[in-house]
């Protein structure tokens, strides 16, 4: 009989002080569409108050890239009812893209604009002007939900112009490269940021030799091509302005099958990033790559590593491949910060 009653006793203050969730606000909102933001929740109306999952919501808005910041709010309505009030704070997402960089013989510029809230609803435009030993250009659109369901599209066009070495009986042959590509892709997004994408390219590729060379190196080659490509991605990075925490894996599968007769070949490769932030100015990003393709009889192979492609790494242009295993790590410092400048040191 005591048992029963201390039972009693025990429940009766939880069942008293458990409130239940009457509304959801969504406050600072001015370019960003409310419908957009909503299709993120997971808490809903009706629920028990859980401030992990309130949290959790927090962060996921805080990560869509358009907001500096997302404060959440309990607020009391009476006795048995709150709401939850998100406050945001956007960002300024139309921004300038210039970027340079190199060393000696090798050097690269690019400019250009990145929209990340097209429309209020979280779609994505780039286009940028690059040049890198030759002219280059491309343009990527990214609708990331159609009709607020978990649907995506993504288009691009690239042309894309460099100087690349290539190997003919142990020599380098200097050959102007220019890659045209048309491609879009499907996505299936999931919870939190995981994602499926499926699609294709058509692409023309042209490799001109540039002098003489030596004579087992073709003049020039052009191949019209058909690519297919499976694309997934984990993301669990938090961001806390330009600072980054947390793990990402991106997974890539292409097949290529040329237009004009060649054998079809594979290509898979998987990018871990890792980001670690310490204390309150510095960040450390690791990147681990691993890839393999199977038209090894080629000299004009997929993977190529350089100061440009190799993320801060040194050394001009070394080499193509049909394998690579590429391991980068840098450590981020602010000196500078302000609301909207901060200057950082990269070791």
């Amino acid at each position: 009989m005591i048992k029963s009653v201390v039972s009693i006793v025990c429940i009766f203050p939880l069942l008293l002080f458990s409130q239940q969730l009457s509304n959801i606000s969504i406050k600072g909102l001015k370019k960003t569409r409310e419908s957009y933001v909503r299709q993120f929740l997971t808490i809903e109306v009706g629920d028990q108050i859980n401030s992990e999952a309130i949290e959790r919501d927090r962060r996921m808005l805080t990560n869509l890239e358009m907001f500096s910041h997302v404060h959440a709010e309990v607020v009391p309505v009476d006795s048995l009812h709150a709401e939850v009030l998100f406050q945001c704070n956007e960002l300024y997402t139309l921004l300038p893209i210039f970027s340079f960089g190199g060393i000696e013989e090798n050097f690269w510029v690019q400019a250009g604009l990145s929209e990340v809230n097209l429309a209020g609803r979280g779609h994505k435009l780039t286009a940028y002007y690059q040049y890198y030993d030759r002219s280059s250009a491309a343009i990527h659109l990214t609708l990331d939900r159609l009709a607020q369901s978990q649907w995506g599209a993504n288009f691009n066009f690239v042309k894309w112009s460099t100087l690349e070495p290539l190997f003919f009986d142990g020599v380098e042959v200097a050959y102007e490269y220019d890659n045209w590509t048309g491609g879009a892709t499907i996505t299936r997004n999931f919870q939190y940021r995981d994602k499926l994408e499926f699609g294709g390219a058509f692409f023309t590729e042209d490799f001109t030799k540039v002098g003489e060379g030596v004579a087992a190196a073709p003049a020039q080659v052009k191949k019209r091509k058909v690519l297919g490509k499976l694309l997934h991605t984990i993301d669990r990075v938090d961001y806390f302005y330009f600072y980054q925490d947390g793990l990402k894996n991106f997974f890539n599968l292409q097949t290529v099958r040329s237009l004009d007769g060649d054998p079809a070949f594979y290509i898979a490769f998987n990018d871990l990033h890792y980001y670690k932030r310490f204390r309150s100015k510095g960040n450390l990003a690791i990147r681990y790559r691993m890839g393999l393709s199977s038209n090894e009889a080629s000299p004009f192979a997929p993977f190529v590593l350089d100061s440009y492609l190799n993320i801060r790494g040194v050394g001009n242009r070394v080499d193509r491949g049909t394998g690579a295993i590429i391991l980068n790590a840098e450590y981020r410092h602010t000196l500078f910060e302000r609301q909207k400048v901060a200057v950082q040191g990269v070791l």
